[in-house]
């Protein structure tokens, strides 16, 4: 038998009417169709499958924490929720299932992500800009960027996280300081 929480989180929510499009305008060069069709052409030189996996492989626990989070508060889940993390080792378990599912249900919206970023891109530049993009893209230095590019994104990630944490330390010691003096109204003692 399917939990209630899980039978009212599988219910597919009913698809909204829309009206017919209307009938589209004459293609110009520099209508959105061409710019669209070449933001696509760009979009794919990026490899972006695998720029959302680096994503989202890091978002997915944080995700998994937050639905749990709210699946814990919903007196409908709540039941399951305490039976699941009354387990040996049901909290952690739980977060790494509900990472992969989402990792998972993330990937299958890649074509939709993919083709929004088209949009965007068709959006900001005109039909001679994303071929000039495309060019750039598909040549030696554009090439070798795009192949770079996670690599050198993983390392200012690293570079970032060291810099986050001697600036956290040092944030930290200060807004300890400063709750000290505006919070608690504990004076600092004076130099020697």
């Amino acid at each position: 038998m399917i939990p209630a929480f899980l039978a009212a989180l599988a219910t597919p929510l009913a698809a909204p009417q829309v009206a017919a499009a209307p009938t589209p305008p004459p293609v110009s060069a520099n209508s959105e169709a061409p710019r669209l069709a070449a933001a696509r052409r760009m979009i794919a030189l990026f490899n972006l499958d695998d720029t959302l996996d680096r994503i989202y492989v890091q978002l997915s626990p944080v995700m998994a924490k937050a639905v749990i989070g709210i699946l814990a508060d919903d007196e409908r889940a709540k039941p399951a929720m305490t039976t699941i993390m009354s387990r040996e080792n049901g909290s952690e378990r739980f977060v790494a299932i509900m990472s992969q599912e989402l990792m998972t249900e993330m990937r299958s919206h890649y074509p939709e992500l993919k083709e929004r970023a088209a949009k965007q891109y068709a959006a900001a530049f005109t039909l001679d800009e994303l071929t000039a993009l495309t060019a750039f893209y598909s040549s030696g230095p554009g090439a070798k960027a795009l192949r770079l590019m996670p690599e050198l994104q993983r390392q200012m990630a690293l570079e970032g996280q060291e810099i986050g944490r001697t600036a956290g330390s040092e944030a930290g010691k200060r807004a300890f300081e400063r709750a000290a003096r505006e919070i608690l109204d504990i004076k600092p003692k004076p130099k020697a």
